[in-house]
């Protein structure tokens, strides 16, 4: 009986488990393509790269706990590349998974989980939101926050 109705359940509900990728529309391609566009410049190390994705007016917004509850630490665009592409500094991989892309014309919101993996380990993980806008025909981040935490990230993910 119960394997009847985990047989049953997994019917009913595979449909709902079909890869969003598959599902997104050209321009939600496009919003992603340029997040992880940047996402993979930094994990390279690549300062032209990063830079490319980003509008001047970007900033980053990274809330982080603190003894007193959370902190809210804010960088420019130029201040984050400059930060996550030091030399002797770590290599960060971020990759994100159940990306949610919003647009209305020439606005978008990217709401993603993610982890940060150094040396292929998870250091930590939480949601990253991006907003980008469509400027002279090319999606560019202008803004990014994100949640941390070090607890419940799970093993890396494939």
């Amino acid at each position: 009986m119960l394997r009847v109705f985990l047989a049953a359940l997994v019917a009913v509900t595979a449909p709902l488990s079909v890869d969003r990728a598959a599902a997104q529309s050209p321009a939600e391609k496009e919003v992603l393509a340029s997040v992880h566009a940047f996402l993979d410049a930094m994990k390279a190390k690549d300062t032209a790269g990063m830079k490319l994705a980003l509008d001047p007016v970007t900033r980053f917004t990274l809330l982080r706990p603190s003894p007193n509850g959370t902190r809210v630490m804010t960088l420019t665009g130029a201040d984050f590349v400059r930060v996550a592409t030091q030399p002797d500094g770590p290599t960060y991989d971020e990759p994100l998974r159940k990306p949610v892309v919003h647009i209305d014309g020439d606005l978008a919101t990217v709401w993603a989980e993610y982890q940060v993996r150094l040396k292929g380990e998870v250091s930590h993980c939480g949601y990253d939101s991006f907003q980008l806008a469509r400027l002279d025909g090319r999606w560019k981040i202008l803004s990014v926050s994100d949640t941390f935490r070090t607890e419940g990230c799970g093993a890396p993910w494939p």
